[in-house]
């Protein structure tokens, strides 16, 4: 080891790189230690692209190595993204506050980093709201003072409304703004009262008071949201959330939630991923892209789709949002709701919920719960050779664009398109792909491209003639094109239990939805993919059984399934069947 760092010292860096080699076949597991000295190495050559993965794996070895952090502001610079390499050596200082002589010269680098590029990335407001649980409240802000720097934030308390005023403990915390509302003005009000305090020009933290920071949760959050200019907003995953924002792990303990944010919040492949949501239990917001949205809307009262408001409103100023896969938040859940339900014994969670969906479908003429929703099934369907291929993708009947944007994600060479009947929906979507509004049975096919992939989710149900769609859409496939659909199953016990019963009652969705005009089996979707001259490269199918404590019903497929010559009784099962298929010329 002292030949190594002997050789980097000396800049022999090849005579420093065998021997490294030699000392990895003798001591086979990758420290820390060992990153440095390899990403040393190739900095000295002057190969930062190659330094990145050896400090990326050091971090995931010890994500407190306050050398790594530097060398990885080191990259950042090379690469000019001077933002990000201001947030590592910001995090740098913080992780050796305790290692004076590091301290001082990586202090001394940092302003002079400062001086040279004129880079300064804005403090982070933090806005915590309190509603009778100052014990949460007082457990979330020791969680920022343990892991931020204090150099990076501020922290601003609004209490809304306790039965207990919290003042007296809040006056004595130096660190802390805070405001009293003499009533609870709900969670955009509230949030807004706070948001109103910051200092100017700084990044808008919204954050649940029932939440604790992890290790390097809000230095990575913070590099999602500097990641590009373009992006308005960043969210983090947790113990508990919506929105596909949930971690699966075994936690029984705080103790464990903590050292599971201390082993997740390190670099990763892919950390940041676009969204069309992000949900508001920790939502950071760049201060350019607040300016230019504005406050919260307070018609969300007492909580609850705010924060789909607010990222709507982010999207169509033409912000991206981004979820830092990497940034581990542990959240209790609900507790600030549990404690206004308790003071407003008439109003409940779901209530609020409903009321507050119709409110934001009001506002936007768009129905969250449809129009949000990604078919990863269908995206799972996809298999280009390489994941950087530059693979068009076209989405017919994309809705506000979830579907494509996961694509994107996936693929990030992708150029995706997408047509949508619904004209509030087409123009969202509009902001992340290039979408065309209109009837694609009648309009004229509006993009001249040959399309690798088009996907039709649970359209071909809804439209006059779909063999004769199936039919055109051919000339726009590549050679190697494929078209992948879903088709609701007739059969599916949700629908056939009714019919065999004497009913055919419509429904606002699923099977037997109302907008239907046609419906298939198994052998119908077959029959009609086949009839449009195309062939079945496979078929998949999406199961949706009886609840297990529906014996009624379990025991009526049994009997139906018995009857000679009827379907199988798998049939009834299949919500939908998903289809890969190719044309035959």
């Amino acid at each position: 080891m002292d030949k190594i760092k002997h050789a980097i010292e000396q800049q022999d860096y090849l005579k420093a790189f065998d021997l490294l080699k030699e000392y990895i076949i003798s001591n086979p597991t990758y420290t820390d230690v060992i990153s440095i000295l390899e990403a040393s190495i190739y900095m000295g050559l002057g190969d930062f692209h190659s330094a990145l993965p050896c400090i990326q794996d050091g971090l995931k070895f010890n994500p407190v190595n306050h050398e790594l952090y530097f060398m990885l502001g080191l990259v950042y610079e090379s690469f000019c993204e001077y933002s990000k390499a201001y947030l590592c050596y910001e995090n740098a200082l913080f992780h050796c506050k305790d290692n004076k002589d590091d301290f001082a010269s990586i202090e001394e680098y940092f302003f002079d980093f400062i001086s040279r590029t004129g880079t300064i990335v804005p403090k982070v407001s933090i806005i915590l709201l309190n509603f009778n649980q100052l014990a949460y409240t007082i457990n979330c802000i020791t969680s920022i003072r343990n892991f931020c720097p204090a150099s990076s934030y501020e922290i601003i308390c609004v209490d809304n409304g306790s039965l207990k005023n919290p003042e007296e403990w809040l006056k004595t915390q130096p660190d802390i703004k805070y405001h009293i509302n003499p009533e609870n003005l709900g969670f955009s009000g509230g949030c807004n009262v706070g948001i109103r305090m910051a200092a100017s020009g700084n990044d808008i933290f919204l954050l649940n008071n029932d939440t604790l920071l992890t290790e390097n949760a809000l230095f990575w959050l913070r590099m999602g949201l500097y990641e590009k200019e373009e992006i308005g907003a960043s969210g983090a995953v947790s113990n508990y959330a919506g929105n596909n924002q949930t971690v699966f792990g075994s936690f029984s303990t705080l103790s464990e939630c903590m050292e599971y944010g201390y082993t997740h919040n390190v670099p990763m492949d892919q950390p940041f991923v676009y969204r069309t949501m992000l949900i508001g239990f920790a939502l950071l917001i760049k201060h350019t892209a607040f300016e230019k949205t504005g406050l919260l809307d307070e018609r969300f009262f007492p909580g609850n789709y705010e924060d789909n408001d607010y990222c709507t409103r982010l999207i169509l100023n033409d912000y991206k949002l981004i979820l830092c896969r990497n940034c581990f938040i542990y959240h209790i859940g609900n507790a600030g709701f549990s404690a206004f339900i308790e003071k407003n014994p008439d109003s409940c969670y779901n209530n609020s919920m409903e009321a507050n969906c119709n409110r934001y479908i009001e506002k936007w003429n768009i129905r969250p719960s449809y129009s949000f929703f990604c078919r990863t099934e269908l995206i799972n369907l996809m298999n280009p050779k390489d994941k950087f291929d530059a693979i068009n993708c076209l989405d017919i009947g994309c809705a506000c664009g979830s579907t494509l944007l996961e694509i994107k994600n996936r693929y990030p060479n992708a150029m995706i398109y997408g047509i949508e009947l619904d004209p509030p929906s087409a123009v969202f979507a509009s902001h992340l792909a290039t979408v065309v509004q209109g009837n694609v049975e009648t309009m004229d096919f509006p993009f001249d491209v040959s399309f690798d992939y088009i996907i039709l989710g649970d359209v071909l149900e809804h439209l006059v003639d779909p063999g004769l769609l199936l039919k055109k859409l051919k000339s726009h496939l590549s050679k190697e094109g494929v078209i992948i659909t879903s088709i609701p199953n007739i059969l599916h016990f949700s629908a056939i239990s009714h019919i065999l019963m004497g009913s055919f009652a419509y429904t606002d969705s699923g099977v037997l939805d109302r907008t239907h005009l046609r419906f298939f089996t198994l052998y119908d979707g077959v029959n009609l993919l086949q009839n449009s001259g195309y062939e079945i490269m496979s078929i998949q199918k999406v199961i949706e059984k009886p609840n297990d404590n529906s014996t009624s019903m379990h025991d009526f497929l049994d009997r139906l399934a018995s009857i000679p010559n009827i379907a199988s009784k798998e049939q009834f099962y299949v919500v939908q069947y998903l289809y890969k298929i190719k044309p035959v010329f």
